[in-house]
């Protein structure tokens, strides 16, 4: 049997050529030694490895794969494979049963483990599996893996550090979602392999072999036709064999149309019901075909090559495109058919609901209601998309005089649309139902369920909605009612910036969720007003904990509005960074594990902001990436405008201004758009730190201040979610506006007094040493310095970095200059490292005044790294040889040049050639 490189054996066409043997794989040197390679790390027992194979259906990938899973097999690994094929996608958790299905674990795989469990069982599992021997996760083609497998695996994979588990996979490239690979390395460490169609003469090798009676010119043509594709080449070539020639059209498809139709009936009947179902055990699928002879009606296809069975008698096609062939070839209303006999027969609940919807026609009530409850349950396992998908079928199938159940299902439809990404669907659906609705309780279910999506005129449609619901003494208006207030008192609180009426709105939901005991209601209610009150700098002690411990409930139910990440972030602000880091990052994993595409982007605003606080501005930069294209596939302008702070913030604080500028200009126009007023000072937050880069101290402190207008009207008490105050007090330093800042600190002293937060408090302190240090009090020092120790032990890098700045200064005044050139080098390699600029310029010009030099006179380790820059040393060479950091050297270099005058290397090198200096020599 052939064996080449692009049939993709065992699923692809083989043909029997007698009397030769032929090579094994053909024109893939590069390729075979990068698999070996991979299967050579997993011997090793090294950290586990992602390895991706990508290209065109047929192109080779699986043969490959096959290859790279033996080698890990004679490598001692445990390899865990599945081999989903199209349909697969709508089979839920089939991939994880495919894995595990041979192992006892497979018994604890329950099909309605909630998505967070199943996630944490798979993590557990390969950690145990990994305890004994490496383990490879083997899967062709991702693509077609179910939702629930992909998160699942996902979860776990990102979650291994250094267990030696691996993925080998591959990708075809011609479907949409070639790049949504679930593997540790979204974030980078995806080794991907792309495989290009092969060269001519490895083509021709591949087809005389296969067809050694074929003639030069009709191998030429099929070379031709199949443009480097080897699957292609070969179904031609044994289109050629039999007789028939090319296709019209050179389509390999056509040439497989035309063989799976010349099947048997019964045959061809078992070869349909395998392309829906996608790979079955034979007995549930002749049992679904009625066949009165399972060997007569199997062993056609096998001896055509078109189906493989398995050792444990699962039967699957020889190559993926034998069953977009056998798809492509169906009637509607023959698949309708096979659908209705899949249904019929097969025990799984879930995916018996997935062919009754795409069995039945016109409405059924019954049919309705069972595929709604499949529809939800898959939604609790982190399927969104597939529910989306029943849920319409639901709806569609509902009687019309039943219209709770399909305002009911259509609503479910909607939040799993979004939960999905796909925000322009969920709105035409909701809009569509406001659109049909009388005035009442329905279209208020509705508008509680549009809101989360769409601030725009949110708050008049939820007034309007308050209004509809009757207060009758009913529970379930009640609950409505309650749930209506809690949304409004969460957008006027926390989003609109009138915080004083989303509070009392969060309130009056927290005591009606009291009233009835309504899980959900509290910790939505209790978490709002829980912020609000934090904004108002009243901290309501445990009322954002109760809120939490119900969170997993609110997950499930509400696209907003989770508590833990309400947590988070006023752990942020406080000063907690760790604690909000755990819990931030938590929430993200939720929200991946859960399938909620909906809420990527502001998951990742929230870990960019995390990142930022601690200074990792190149996390910060990587967070934001990933999250506007989220934001950007979700087609979600709202967290593209949110985005925009925290990206803001990260350009203005790396000194590239225009981009700062046009981050403030989105939140400006979000602002005006929906009336987020707190956008407004965040924008002059930004363009206040653009200022303070370029050393525009004056601009930098008026529009600080402008921003600090916005946030004072806003009733804003709490200096951390916006942190305008602490830097307008900086700024304010620098400029020398001794009065401005005693003023400034006072308001800071006053917002903080009731917070008991650390961050604050610390805060206060930096502010306090900055007046003295105005004031030229000895003092000074000993604040800043205690300062700058809380914010450095509390984990806020930049903001200890900044007021170390400040201790430096007053260390300066006070002749502690060996402690200002331990510390200042210290500060500089953070503002360096982490690409800050402006504050860099102010810790050099303060160790200047350490070193005694004046204007134009260079250290002497400053003229060491001049000339060793003339000798056409790199920064990293210089650091090697001087053995310093680069970033102390890229500090040096910065000084030297504003004492010499000089823009770059090129002119320090032809300064140093004419003064005739060379390393070693003294300076300049």
């Amino acid at each position: 049997m052939v064996d080449l490189l692009g049939t993709a054996q065992p699923r692809g066409p083989s043909l029997h050529v007698s009397g030769r043997r032929l090579p094994r794989i053909v024109g893939r040197d590069a390729e075979l030694r990068r698999v070996e390679s991979f299967a050579d790390d997993v011997r090793l027992a090294a950290r586990g490895r992602s390895l991706v194979l990508v290209g065109e259906a047929g192109i080779g990938k699986t043969t490959l794969w096959e290859h790279g899973v033996e080698c890990c097999r004679a490598a001692q690994a445990l390899v865990l494979v599945a081999r989903p094929s199209e349909e697969d996608r709508d089979n839920p958790a089939q991939g994880l049963h495919d894995l595990f299905d041979r192992l006892p674990a497979s018994t604890e795989l329950a099909a309605d483990l909630p998505a967070v469990e199943r996630s944490r069982w798979l993590l557990d599992q390969l950690r145990a599996l990994a305890a004994e021997a490496p383990v490879v996760v083997a899967v062709d083609d991702l693509p077609w893996l179910d939702d629930i497998t992909r998160h699942t695996l996902r979860f776990a994979l990102r979650r291994l550090g250094d267990e030696p588990v691996s993925l080998l996979a591959t990708a075809r490239t011609w479907s949409p979602e070639e790049l949504a690979i679930p593997a540790p390395g979204l974030d980078g460490g995806v080794e991907r392999l792309d495989l290009p169609g092969l060269e001519r003469l490895s083509l021709r090798r591949i087809v005389s072999a296969a067809v050694p009676t074929l003639s030069l010119p009709a191998v030429s043509q099929v070379g031709e036709l199949a443009h480097g594709n080897p699957f292609f080449a070969l179904e031609l070539a044994r289109a050629h064999q039999l007789g028939t020639g090319c296709p019209p059209d050179g389509s390999p498809l056509a040439a497989l149309g035309h063989r799976v139709a010349e099947l048997p009936a019964d045959t061809l009947r078992l070869v349909r019901l395998l392309a829906l179902a996608g790979p079955s055990p034979l007995r549930g699928l002749a049992s679904a075909a009625g066949l009165r002879s399972v060997d007569d009606a199997v062993r056609p296809a096998l001896d055509a090559e078109v189906v493989v069975l398995e050792h444990d008698f699962g039967l699957r096609f020889t190559h993926p495109l034998i069953s977009t062939a056998v798809l492509a070839g169906m009637h509607a209303l023959d698949r309708r058919g096979l659908h209705a006999a899949l249904a019929r027969t097969l025990e799984d609940p879930d995916a018996r609901a997935v062919h009754l919807a795409r069995a039945v026609d016109g409405t059924d009530a019954a049919a309705a209601d069972e595929i709604e409850s499949a529809a939800l349950r898959l939604a609790r396992r982190g399927a969104p998309r597939l529910a989306a998908d029943l849920l319409g079928d639901s709806a569609r199938l509902t009687p019309p005089d039943d219209e709770d159940a399909s305002v009911r299902r259509t609503l479910a439809r909607m939040m799993q649309c979004a939960t999905a990404g796909d925000l322009p669907t969920a709105l035409r659906l909701a809009d569509g139902l406001l659109e049909r609705l009388e005035p009442g309780p329905l279209r208020a279910s509705v508008v509680t369920g549009r809101v989360v999506l769409d601030f725009t005129d949110a708050e008049a449609v939820l007034r309007t909605a308050l209004e509809e619901v009757p207060e009758d003494g009913s529970v379930a208006h009640a609950s409505l009612r309650g749930r209506v207030l809690g949304l409004l008192g969460w957008l006027l609180g926390i989003h609109l910036g009138r915080l004083d009426e989303g509070l009392a709105c969060a309130q009056a939901a927290l005591e009606t969720g009291r009233s009835l005991d309504d899980a959900v209601l509290i910790a939505q209610a209790a978490s709002a007003v829980s912020t609000t009150s934090l904004l108002l700098g009243r901290r309501t002690d445990g009322l954002i904990e109760e809120a939490v411990a119900v969170g997993s409930e609110v997950v499930q139910s509400q696209l907003a509005l989770w508590p833990r990440v309400l947590q988070g972030r006023q752990q942020l602000w406080d000063g907690h960074l760790a604690w909000a880091r755990t819990n931030l990052e938590s929430m993200h994993r939720s929200a991946r594990s859960n399938g909620a595409e909906f809420q990527r982007s502001y998951r990742l605003y929230d870990l960019a902001q995390v990142a930022l606080a601690a200074g990792e501005l190149d996390v910060a930069a990587h967070h934001l990436e990933d999250g506007s294209e989220a934001a950007r596939d979700c087609a979600d302008d709202r967290a593209l405008a949110w985005l925009a702070y925290p990206a803001g913030l990260l350009a203005g604080l790396r000194g590239n201004t225009d981009a700062a500028h046009a981050h403030a200009d989105r939140l400006d126009a979000w602002a005006a758009r929906v009336g987020e007023r707190p956008r407004l000072a965040m924008a002059g937050h930004v363009r206040g730190v653009a200022a303070a880069a370029r050393r525009d101290w004056p601009a930098a402190l008026d529009t600080l201040q402008g921003a600090l207008g916005v946030l004072d009207t806003l009733g804003y008490a709490h200096p951390g979610p916006v942190p305008v105050l602490p830097q307008a007090i900086q700024v304010a330093s620098l400029a020398g506006a001794t009065d401005l800042v005693e003023q400034l600190t006072h308001r800071l002293r006053d917002q903080c007094a009731a917070l008991a937060s650390p961050w604050a408090d610390a805060q206060v302190l930096a502010a306090t040493g900055q007046l003295l240090l105005l004031r030229d009090q000895p003092e000074a020092f000993d604040a800043l310095q205690r300062a700058q120790d809380r914010l450095a032990g509390l984990g806020y890098g930049l903001d200890a970095a900044r007021t170390g700045s400040f201790a430096l200064a007053a260390a300066l005044r006070t002749g502690r200059r060996q402690w200002a050139r331990e510390h200042g080098e210290r500060y500089l390699a953070t503002f360096l490292d982490a690409g800050v600029r402006g504050w860099d310029a102010v810790v050099v010009e303060l160790l200047d005044r350490v070193r005694g030099t004046t204007d134009d006179e260079l250290t002497p380790t400053e003229s060491e790294i001049a000339a060793l820059v003339a000798d056409g040393l790199r920064n990293r060479e210089i650091a090697a040889r001087l053995f310093v950091s680069e970033s102390t050297v890229e500090a040096h270099l910065t000084r030297t040049y504003r004492k010499l005058g000089l823009r770059n290397r090129a002119e320090l090198s032809r300064r140093v050639a004419r003064s005739g200096v060379s390393s070693g020599v003294s300076p300049l």
